[in-house]
């Protein structure tokens, strides 16, 4: 399952022409872009579903996350991922271990929760796609060839800007959908929301892997 992790938010990502997008597709974009710049901190619950129809699976899960400018702390399939711009530490209740990654470690090219609402900036050409409602869909193909990603369909609340769901459709038959159940922005947060405590999890017996 954590591999659904890396490929949910892992994906390719280079220089990207303008010129080259649907301009109205485009428009939504920039509103959205707009939009998130305002926030101090978002807070999202979500569901994740994996499908792949050909095999008949389907697993869901829910999870959240709270993202402030490159920090965030994501709780996902009972792990806590935890990012505070030097580290990302991946906290497993169920192994009693912590993993360490230093932030010069991480390629620039993942796709992390804090880049999860504006990883379409750049890396792929876009263009609308079907409407339900006021959720206005729109395609995103990568520029570069990716292996194991098709396109992906993001929805886009038109009235409030905001981002409702994102569908990453797998070269291999498989969909990964991420659907945002909750949306609140300008939380009042802890001032440790977003730091390791190295001697809480030592006092518990995990094992630490720096």
């Amino acid at each position: 399952m954590r591999k659904n992790i890396i490929i949910a938010f892992t994906l390719f990502v280079s220089t990207l022409a303008f010129s080259q997008n649907a301009p109205k597709a485009q428009a939504i974009l920039d509103k959205v872009s707009s939009e998130l710049e305002q926030y101090k901190n978002i807070t999202i619950e979500f569901t994740h579903t994996l499908e792949n129809k050909a095999v008949n699976i389907k697993q869901t899960s829910k999870g959240s996350a709270v993202i402030q400018g490159d920090k965030y702390v994501l709780n996902y399939l009972n792990n806590i991922i935890l990012f505070d711009e030097k580290n990302n530490y991946v906290i497993s209740p169920e192994n009693e271990e912590v993993n360490i990654t230093p932030s010069s470690d991480i390629s620039d090219e993942s796709i992390t929760p804090s880049k999860l609402l504006s990883f379409y900036k750049k890396g792929y050409t876009y263009q609308l796609d079907k409407k339900e409602g006021s959720v206005q869909f729109i395609k995103l193909t990568p520029t570069e060839k990716s292996e194991e990603v098709s396109h992906i369909l993001l929805g886009v609340n038109t009235q409030n800007n905001q981002i409702t769901s994102l569908t990453e459709v797998g070269t291999n038959g498989t969909d990964t959908n991420f659907t945002i159940t909750s949306y609140k922005t300008n939380q009042q947060l802890a001032p440790n929301t977003f730091a390791f405590n190295k001697a809480k999890y030592e006092s518990l017996g995990y094992y630490i892997n720096d």
